[in-house]
């Protein structure tokens, strides 16, 4: 069972069109990395396409993960660390992360 995990963050106040295109680049080269780690299967980095309906948030990552094991390694994995890091060094606020398990089915 594949596990997606998101991210979601909102820039400071202030912080300008190039320093976003910078901070996009920085998270993907991180990630590009991350790919290195056992159980890190894909990754995605970007802003919203539609940011009228994107609340604010204008940073997103998404990173598939193998299985839950390998999403609970990365967890205190030193990269991961490094990536939360950065990230929260520029976000507004604290980022919003999500999980869900690809395969399976939700029962409402």
């Amino acid at each position: 069972m594949t596990i997606q995990h998101f991210t979601l963050a909102k820039f400071r106040p202030g912080t300008t069109p190039a320093e976003m295109e910078d901070a996009y680049r920085t998270i993907q080269t991180m990630l590009e990395t991350a790919l290195l780690i056992p159980g890190v299967n894909a990754f995605r980095v970007g802003p919203p396409l539609m940011p009228h309906g994107a609340r604010g948030y204008q940073v997103a990552l998404a990173v598939e993960f193998e299985d839950l094991q390998a999403f609970r390694e990365w967890l205190p994995h030193p990269h991961h660390r490094l990536m939360a890091e950065f990230i929260n060094s520029l976000a507004e606020e604290k980022p919003l992360s999500y999980q869900i398990a690809s395969e399976r089915v939700a029962k409402l």
